[in-house]
């Protein structure tokens, strides 16, 4: 396959996986509104399985963070999709190294390296509130985030020494 055809791929594959999070964002919220301002039953399938039914009977305050913390590690995910759609749309396939996407990459790396960071807080904390009430803990599969956010970092730093490479052989011809 071509580059650009990957690239064109990679931006496909990019939306459908942003698409994907912003309805699992919505749902919950909306489930999570309904169930704290109208029925209360909807917390037993707060989202795919989700039941939270006994740590909204045990307390509506730490229901209330657990479901705020599971939004914003989700929605920072979705946004980690949006800064790589961004990325495939400022590319120049000739032109690679621009700062645009250095920026953009960088920034991917430190919202990587959020999630990463709000998953495992998340968790302690899931962890120790399951000791006092039994509910389903909630999936955030971010135990690999910290790695990646590592790996993107690296990537961005290669691509500002590129850039500097880039702008020293343009200043020589």
């Amino acid at each position: 396959m071509k580059t650009k055809q990957v690239f064109n791929l990679m931006n496909i594959v990019s939306w459908i996986v942003f698409i994907g999070y912003c309805i699992k964002v919505g749902s919950i919220t909306i489930v999570s509104i309904i169930s704290i301002f109208g029925n209360k039953r909807a917390t037993e399938n707060l989202y795919m399985g989700i039941d939270l039914y006994n740590l909204y009977n045990y307390s509506v305050g730490y229901f209330s963070f657990s479901v705020c913390l599971f939004i914003l590690i989700v929605s920072l995910q979705a946004y980690v999709f949006y800064l790589l759609i961004k990325m495939f749309k400022a590319m120049d396939i000739n032109k690679p190294f621009n700062t645009t996407i250095m920026n953009l990459i960088f920034r991917i790396s430190y919202v990587v390296l959020a999630v990463g960071l709000l998953g495992i807080i998340t968790n302690s904390y899931m962890t120790w509130l399951s000791d006092k009430v039994s509910f389903t803990q909630l999936e955030l599969g971010t135990s690999g985030y910290i790695f990646m956010a590592g790996v993107v970092f690296i990537v961005a730093s290669l691509f500002k020494r590129a850039i500097e490479i880039q702008q020293e052989n343009e200043l020589t011809i």
